[in-house]
């Protein structure tokens, strides 16, 4: 059971009531991100995010993280590209005790100007941490590739040079303009009742969010335009990232969209996976992603391969990239995609922060209420016309972005064509 509460300062609450469940998930999710972030602040949603954690008045680093150790919760935040969430998970005769610890550091947090200083060389490290990872690396050339020097194409932990100048003072500013009542929405799942659920808000979060705003929303609808990019380095694996322009978040045909990725590289069945691994054992790792924001969106296909057999695994890339273009796809290949997703989105039901993720996260960028039933029936209207006709709208040479990171290669991404 679902409701929706809209508080007069803007503020949203939306509570998933699952019953014969012992735990409670909830998280207070805030309308920013990396892509609402001009280039003089990209990395403070982030920086923000591990602020939080640092201390208030009345609680130390330490005290924040046996608060909620000592009665057996699970809490932790994460920063994406369009928003930021806080969240905790516990059984729910605790819920109320870590609902109310959640909401004093989110708004009561006091960026203790040493505390700042030493978060901000953990950041540092993790941004040192993703040069080790070839994959993350692989991810921002290809965002950059796609987006250029829009917000979207920025980081989400951002450029060192702005993440050692950060200060106390950014960070209260960054709050006072992005943390208000009209970008925040409340998602809590599991063993409570919206009885339960508005009295929780109305107690800890209704009366502390402030009223103004003050943000920049990330860019509309943009036109990709084909570009490569590439990181020469010393890995021994290389990973390749091949986009195309594709769906905004929560378009109409996202059902379509997510069984053509079932199709394509969604799984060990898919054509991709059994081309390139199992039959020509070009990859380790194959798999396709489709990546969403508020106006737009993109078709990913991700690799992680030997460096000399790029040329090859580019060749059978674009091979069945054109089968799927020619209207191939077959009834028995939906049938088994659809079942997949089905199950997917049942199982969801099953895990309380899984439920709140998408419950919240589409009430904040969509204003939509998640509806299970909805999503289980877009997907059965799937034919496979359908599949077709999108595969070859979506996958057209004039969109295709790439990036690769790994050793030097003989491969030329610029001739990669499926027409």
């Amino acid at each position: 059971m679902q409701k929706v509460f809209n508080y007069k300062n803007g503020l949203r609450l939306i509570v998933d009531t699952v019953p014969g469940l012992k735990s409670v998930s909830g998280g207070i999710w805030v309308d920013v991100g990396s892509a609402k972030e001009t280039p003089d602040i990209n990395g403070l949603s982030h920086f923000t995010e591990h602020m939080i954690f640092k201390g208030t008045d009345k609680l130390s680093p330490f005290a924040i993280a046996d608060k909620f150790e000592s009665l057996g919760a699970h809490i932790n935040a994460f920063t994406g590209k369009g928003a930021t969430c806080y969240f905790v998970k516990s059984i729910d005769e605790h819920f109320e005790e870590c609902f109310k610890t959640l909401s004093h550091i989110f708004f009561d947090s006091i960026f203790d100007a040493g505390e700042l200083d030493k978060e901000r060389n953990v950041i540092l490290e993790e941004i040192n941490m993703v040069e080790d990872s070839p994959e993350d690396i692989c991810f921002d050339l290809s965002a950059s590739a796609t987006y250029g020097t829009t917000a979207l194409g920025q980081t989400i932990l951002g450029p060192s040079d702005n993440i050692k100048r950060f200060k106390s003072e950014d960070v209260k500013k960054f709050i006072g303009d992005f943390y208000c009542a009209s970008n925040i929405v409340v998602s809590l799942s599991g063993h409570i009742t919206p009885e339960q659920a508005d009295a929780l808000v109305q107690k800890y979060v209704l009366n502390k969010a402030c009223a103004n705003q003050s943000f920049a929303l990330e860019p509309k609808k943009m036109v990709i335009q084909r570009t490569h990019k590439q990181r020469i380095k010393d890995f021994e694996q290389s990973n390749i990232v091949l986009t195309y322009d594709s769906l905004p978040f929560n378009h109409t045909d996202f059902a379509i969209q997510n069984v053509l990725n079932v199709i394509a590289g969604g799984g060990m069945s898919s054509r991709l996976f059994q081309t390139i691994r199992e039959k020509m054992g070009l990859a380790y790792s194959v798999y396709t992603t489709p990546s969403a924001h508020l106006y737009n969106g993109n078709f990913n296909i991700v690799l992680n391969i030997s460096p000399e057999n790029t040329q090859k695994t580019l060749d059978a890339v674009a091979s069945e990239l054109k089968k799927l273009k020619s209207g191939d796809v077959t009834g028995q290949e939906i049938e088994r995609a659809k079942a997949q997703l089905k199950s997917a989105l049942i199982f969801s039901r099953e895990n309380v922060q899984s439920i709140m993720i998408a419950t919240g996260k589409l009430l904040l960028m969509a204003n939509e209420v998640f509806d299970i039933d909805k999503r289980i029936a877009q997907i059965d209207a799937v034919t496979a016309d359908d599949v077709n006709a999108f595969a070859a709208k979506v996958f057209v040479d004039n969109t295709f972005c790439s990036a690769y990171v790994g050793k030097a290669h003989k491969a030329d991404f610029n001739a990669f064509s499926v027409e």
